[in-house]
């Protein structure tokens, strides 16, 4: 029987989600689960890389049930997954527990530190990145100066889809999407960088890297205990595999910056594909290595998207959730359809939707989320569609920054979890005045990840031929004039708005930080206050 399935992998912020597909892109099957964020602190966002791990194999498992195909019949893997994260491991193989993920903020002092004491602009120039408590090489710095004993027991320090290749195949490696997001791998020449490991004071370190490949590269074979647990035959071959962003540029069909996707997940994400590591004098996008070899990637982003409407589901819609679950529907679809007959621009309620600090283009880690012209005859659905629309308006402020540099897409295409509305795909088209494309598998980057397995494995000839078969177009949404100018209004009064806080965002911070703790429970005068309350 002929190898024609290719099984892709990939490990989101919250969510392990794998899929099967044909060699030429039909869907068969695809399945996800949740696994734990651990937040022990303020700031602080933690995951087990044993958690990752097994939810890999369970999902796997429930999708091969799901499809009915024989296992013998999958040719490849492929594995994305979330990024800068460090999970360390031992010389035996094993996690060395807990570690911080991208949006932890824990190293904010030592990103702090490094801006101080050495040149930020040689940094973006050999990395592409922005000096920010997101990326690698400061949670090494915080493991130095607070755990150095972790450090010390540490043989390699493996990103989270590596993790998993690891424990498939029994060899560390990285590939080069993932290395380009820590801060210590040179875009340019695609290798690790000794200057950098020496500049920040990290040389001791530069071992636990591991040799990093180009996405497409074979790893290896299944090892005989991966294959037992996840039943499936050891022939089966390994791929590099790459970064979830730069999955979904892939997953998109996007090979020219005429296109644009935004991802909107826990975060959001707007990216495209460049022939060039093009470098921006402002430093406000980043830009890394690209699974197709003399490409790169641009992307712009949000820490907080769906995030933020996820907050306000749990902590404003309470009965909402209860209609939800009482109907078998999910929540979103009820808010959606009352923000669907508020007004663009909600009746002059602007939301700032940085909840959890500013990234690209604005690298504010003081920046906070902002409600602005709120009155009392504002309703949660205004609220709502508030939230959307600001994150639609950072959006177009992340594609203006992109035009000042000659990007100026007529497209964009939506992806992840935000695509299921189809309220948030009009208000982006909209605000952004541009053609919103709705593709079939809003799981881009499993599409991405099979697109590459099937050119490495010889299934097609090119990429571009492959995402013909990967990648499939379902609804295309034009902006509406009229709407249009009505944002266009709206997003001058939040780019203004933004800027006239600026000042106020660290000050704000500073405070907060220094909050006395609450007064300690006390039952007595607890009870005391009730029975005044009845008198």
């Amino acid at each position: 029987m002929d190898k024609d399935i290719l099984l892709s992998i990939d490990i989101g912020t919250t969510t392990v989600k794998v899929a099967l597909f044909n060699s030429v892109g039909n869907l068969l099957a695809v399945d996800g689960k949740e696994y734990p964020t651990y937040y022990p602190k303020p700031g602080w966002a933690e995951q087990d890389p044993e958690d990752w791990w097994e939810t890999v194999v369970e999902v796997t498992r429930t999708v091969i049930r799901k499809s009915h195909i024989d296992p013998s019949r999958i040719a490849g893997i492929n594995v994305s997954s979330q990024r800068e994260t460090l999970a360390l491991i031992d010389s035996n193989g094993k996690s060395l527990g807990r570690v911080p993920i991208w949006m932890d903020r824990r190293s904010a002092p030592q990103a702090e530190r490094i801006k101080k004491e050495n040149d930020v602009r040689e940094i973006y120039r050999r990395t592409g990145l922005v000096v920010d408590a997101t990326f690698t090489a400061t949670k090494l710095l915080w493991y130095k100066e607070n755990e150095p004993e972790v450090l010390k027991r540490a043989k390699k320090g493996l990103q989270p889809k590596d993790y998993v290749i690891y424990k498939l195949t029994g060899r560390p490696i990285t590939d080069h999407t993932v290395a380009s997001r820590t801060m210590l791998f040179n875009i340019v020449k695609l290798q690790w960088d000794q200057e950098l490991f020496d500049m920040l004071k990290l040389s001791e370190y530069i071992d636990l890297f591991p040799e990093s490949l180009n996405s497409d590269e074979i790893v290896g074979t299944l090892s005989e205990e991966a294959a037992r647990i996840l039943g499936l035959p050891t022939d089966i071959e390994v791929l590099a595999g790459m970064g979830d962003r730069q999955a979904e540029v892939l997953g998109a069909g996007i090979f020219e910056s005429s296109r644009v996707e935004e991802s909107t997940g826990t975060g959001s994400t707007t990216a495209t594909m460049v022939d060039r590591p093009l470098l921006d004098e402002k430093m406000r996008f980043s830009v890394g290595a690209s699974p197709i070899r003399n490409t790169w990637v641009i992307e712009a982003g949000m820490s907080t998207a769906g995030a933020i409407l996820r907050w306000f589901r749990d902590q404003v819609a309470e009965s909402v959730q209860q209609l939800a679950s009482s109907t078998r529907r999910r929540a979103y679809e009820y808010l959606d359809m009352e923000a669907e007959y508020i007004p663009p621009g909600s009746n002059g309620l602007i939301v700032l939707p940085f909840f959890s600090g500013a990234r690209s283009p604005r690298w504010n880690p003081y920046a906070r989320g902002v409600i602005f012209g709120l009155t009392v005859y504002h309703t949660r659905s205004h609220i709502f569609r508030a939230m959307m629309e600001g994150i639609a308006y950072e959006i177009r402020k992340i594609l203006e920054v992109f035009g000042e540099l000659g990007i100026r897409p007529s497209e964009l295409i939506l992806m992840g979890g935000g695509a299921k509305s189809p309220t948030w795909a009009r208000i982006k088209a909209n605000v952004t005045k541009l053609e919103v494309v709705l593709p079939e598998l809003l799981d881009a980057a499993l599409a991405g990840d099979a697109l590459i397995t099937s050119t490495a494995l010889g299934l097609f000839e090119s990429h571009r031929e492959a995402a013909k078969g990967f990648f499939k177009e379902r609804a295309r949404i034009r902006p509406d004039p009229k709407e249009a100018s009505i944002y266009d209004v709206y997003y001058a009064i939040y780019d203004k708005l933004y800027t006239q806080l600026e000042p106020l965002y660290r000050e704000i911070s500073s405070i907060s930080e220094l909050t006395p703790t609450p007064p300690p429970w006390d039952i007595d005068r607890l009870i005391h206050l009730l029975f005044k309350l009845h008198e």
